[in-house]
């Protein structure tokens, strides 16, 4: 059985292909969202609090981690606003901390971002159309996922992207923003396929 971390679990996207044999503990800060997570998830540990702190903390005792900081100051879009109306725009250091931090560990890990507005001090091992990866075991390739042509879209609806992404819709008034919720999972496939590579040595499931 592989002991998995999964921080900034959001709604599970990352996680919804994973085998059912791994012992999963998603962290989530914000207590409406992690309750969505438990209950597509039951058999999860789930954790209302602060995931940086936790995988700083915590990441040792785990056999794999997979960690998505929070990504709007990294983004293009962020930039593009912000640039726009004047505001400042600093990029939240947390994430290369974390990169930093479970590649000096020396485990397993995957962390995921946005696409950055500027180059990224730690060059990503994987890059999809939406996302990058670091990993300390990147998969050799990745099937793209099907049907999410167009959801670059800020306005595309959270029905389309659960159908699109092959999750179960976030049930009314479960979330403030299930529109932002769905738009910040990531494809169940990539999640599989990077989680495969980095925690089990590449091995089929």
């Amino acid at each position: 059985m592989v002991k998995v971390l999964n921080a900034y679990a959001g709604i599970g996207g990352n996680r919804h292909l994973w085998p059912s044999d791994w012992d999963v503990t998603a962290v989530e800060l914000d207590a409406r969202v992690a309750a969505e997570y438990a209950r597509r998830y039951p058999a999860d540990t789930v954790v209302v609090g602060d995931a940086h702190a936790f995988v700083l903390e915590h990441a040792h005792e785990f056999d794999a981690v997979w960690t998505s900081p929070p990504c709007p100051t990294h983004s293009r879009l962020a930039r593009h606003v912000a640039t726009r109306y004047g505001r400042p725009l600093e990029p939240d250091p947390r994430l290369w901390a974390e990169i930093a931090h479970l590649s000096q560990l020396g485990g397993r890990y995957v962390v995921e971002n946005v696409h950055t507005y500027y180059a990224p001090p730690i060059a990503p091992d994987v890059v999809t159309e939406r996302h990058y990866y670091w990993s300390s075991t990147p998969p050799l390739w990745l099937t793209p996922p099907a049907g999410t042509r167009g959801l670059l879209n800020p306005a595309t609806r959270a029905s389309v992207y659960a159908d699109a992404y092959g999750l179960p819709h976030v049930p009314a008034g479960a979330l403030a923003d299930s529109r932002k919720a769905m738009r910040n999972a990531v494809a169940p496939l990539e999640g599989l396929q990077l989680a495969v590579a980095a925690f089990m040595d590449g091995e089929h499931v």
